[in-house]
């Protein structure tokens, strides 16, 4: 299935795979990787890690919530404007696009191998605090390697659009669609929160990427967060939030296509995936 569609209110959201990202216990922070190993189903070699966006109808256009890895991480990833095509909705009808952060398996796909503009018509938003990170400043500035490579890879990223891209705040940023900070994975990590009537989804990007270990474990950080015991914290708040008002989810990393609850079970939590 490369596409799921769920009715918040009066909007339409739709889960679209861009693939499957393979990585290992070894990315893993805060957790011995013995008792991180007892929580996921396969035990040693590769885990594979879910790649999901989400396509908003709203007003009668079409929003996008990220955009995938495109052609840059191999050919398990890049399959989101395909899978859109697929669907009904060719790129060029993206009206707007909004980033949960800048890293590579989530903006990457603005772009293709030449550097153009896969949404030509699309407005790109983001958070400010993400902008000044990965945008406003020069790629040897980075604290690390990583950092420094992503700097890099997010100027490529955002080259074509930087005309008519909006850094936003925290709150409503279009009709319906308001930003959540969840910062720690990135400084400006981004929730959007889809609300329509009396319903709401928030859609949470890399809150979560190995649902097994730190839906149980939210005290798991990864190599990937530039702040992990700051992203740890906002997990755990987040989650006390999400289970205390019932509020339903999507991630970017659950398992296809992303959408559930977080509910609390004994001392801790559980994921349960919509029906």
């Amino acid at each position: 299935m490369i596409a799921q569609t769920k009715k918040i209110g009066d909007i339409e959201v739709t889960a679209l795979s861009d693939g499957m990202l393979a990585t290992s216990l070894d990315v893993v922070l805060g957790i011995d990787r013995a008792d991180a190993a007892r929580l996921v189903s396969t035990i040693g070699g590769d885990l594979h890690i879910p790649v999901n966006a989400f396509l908003l109808k709203l007003a009668g256009k079409w929003a996008l919530i990220d955009t995938g890895a495109g052609d840059s991480m191999g050919p398990a990833l890049g399959r989101l404007a395909e899978n859109l095509r697929a669907f009904g909705v060719a790129p060029e009808e993206i009206a707007a696009i909004f980033l949960t952060h800048i890293h590579p398996d989530h903006s990457n796909g603005l772009v293709d191998a030449s550097g153009r503009a896969v949404y030509p018509n699309a407005e790109l938003i983001v958070h400010e605090a993400e902008a000044r990170f990965w945008l406003d400043r020069d790629e040897a500035s980075g604290e690390n390697e990583r950092i420094r490579r992503n700097i890099a890879k997010a100027a490529v990223a955002t080259a074509p659009y930087r005309q008519r891209m909006r850094a936003v705040r925290e709150g409503e940023a279009m009709a319906a669609v308001s930003a959540v900070a969840l910062p720690g994975h990135t400084p400006g990590h981004t929730g959007w929160l889809i609300a329509s009537g009396k319903e709401s989804l928030l859609i949470w990007g890399d809150l979560v990427h190995l649902a097994s270990v730190q839906v149980a474990r939210p005290d798991t950080g990864l190599v990937f967060d530039v702040d992990p015991q700051a992203a740890c914290a906002t997990r755990l708040r987040t989650f006390d939030r999400v289970a205390a008002d019932r509020l339903k989810v999507a991630g970017a990393h659950m398992d296809f296509p992303g959408f559930g609850t977080i509910v609390r079970r004994g001392s801790g939590f559980a994921f349960e995936p919509g029906a």
